[in-house]
C-alpha cells in the first residue's frame, strides 16, 4: 500500500498529485501538495544491487579497508543513533545523498524561520549476520536486503534533534512533511528510492546513482 504524506509547500509549482486544497500551520496560503512513497523491496534492491557493494559475512570485517565504503558519524546536520543491527558505513555516493537531505531539511526550516534540528538516522549498512539477528525481531527485515549494499539508510520521521533552543519548535508532525518534501524532490530527480516503513517510524531510501 503506497503511503501518502501531504505537506504544505511554499516551492513554487506543485508536485505530481496535487490538489490545491488550501491550508497548513505554517502559511495559510501555500498549497497543499500530496504525494506518495511507494518503492518496495524490488525497486531499492535493483538499485542497491547496481551501485552497491557485495553484501559482507560479519563485522569481522575491517570496513575501512573497503574503498567504496565511508564511515559516517553525527555531525552538525545529522545525528547517528546507536546502531544495533547495523554498521555505520555508506557508499560515497550514498553519504553525499545523505548530506544533501541533512542540508536540504535544515534550509527549509531556516527558510520558515523556525528552530534549527537535525535528521536521525536509525539503520545503515547490514552485514549478513546483522540481518539474521535482525530477522529474529523484526518483521520487515528481509533476507535479502537493500541495506546489505553500503546504499541504503533508514531517518527517522518521528523523532528530531535540535541543534539549539533558537527558534519556534515545529511539531514533529511538521517536520516529517518537510522531510518528506525534500527526499520527494530528490526522488523525483531519480537520485533515491523512497519508502515509509510500515510498522518501523521512518524513511527507508536507497541512493540510486
Amino acid at each position: 500500500m503506497a503511503i501518502a504524506l501531504t505537506l504544505a509547500s511554499s516551492c513554487t509549482g506543485s508536485p505530481r498529485h496535487s490538489k490545491g486544497k488550501s491550508g497548513g500551520t505554517a502559511a495559510k496560503t501555500q498549497q497543499e501538495a500530496p504525494f506518495y512513497f511507494d518503492d518496495y523491496q524490488d525497486v531499492q534492491l535493483a538499485a542497491a544491487q547496481k551501485w552497491g557493494i557485495t553484501p559482507i559475512a560479519s563485522r569481522d570485517t575491517d570496513f575501512t579497508k573497503i574503498p567504496q565504503l565511508e564511515k559516517i558519524e553525527s555531525c552538525d546536520l545529522y545525528t547517528v543513533e546507536y546502531l544495533s543491527h547495523s554498521v555505520p558505513y555508506l557508499t560515497h555516493h550514498a553519504k553525499a545523498l545523505l548530506d544533501t537531505i541533512a542540508k536540504a531539511f535544515q534550509d527549509s526550516l531556516a527558510a520558515r524561520h523556525v528552530r534549527i534540528e537535525k535528521i536521525i538516522v536509525t539503520s545503515v549498512t547490514r552485514t549478513m549476520d546483522d540481518v539474521k539477528r535482525l530477522q529474529r525481531v523484526n518483521s520487515n527485515a528481509v533476507s535479502q536486503s537493500s541495506h546489505c549494499y553500503g546504499t541504503t539508510f533508514d531517518i527517522a520521521h518521528n523523532n528530531f534533534y535540535a541543534v539549539n533552543k533558537e527558534g519556534e519548535e515545529l511539531p514533529y508532525s511538521e517536520q516529517k512533511l518537510i522531510l518528506g518534501h525534500v527526499l520527494y524532490r530528490l526522488r523525483m530527480q531519480h537520485k533515491c528510492w523512497v519508502l515509509v516503513e510500515e510498522r518501523q517510524p521512518c524513511f527507508h531510501v536507497t541512493v540510486n546513482y
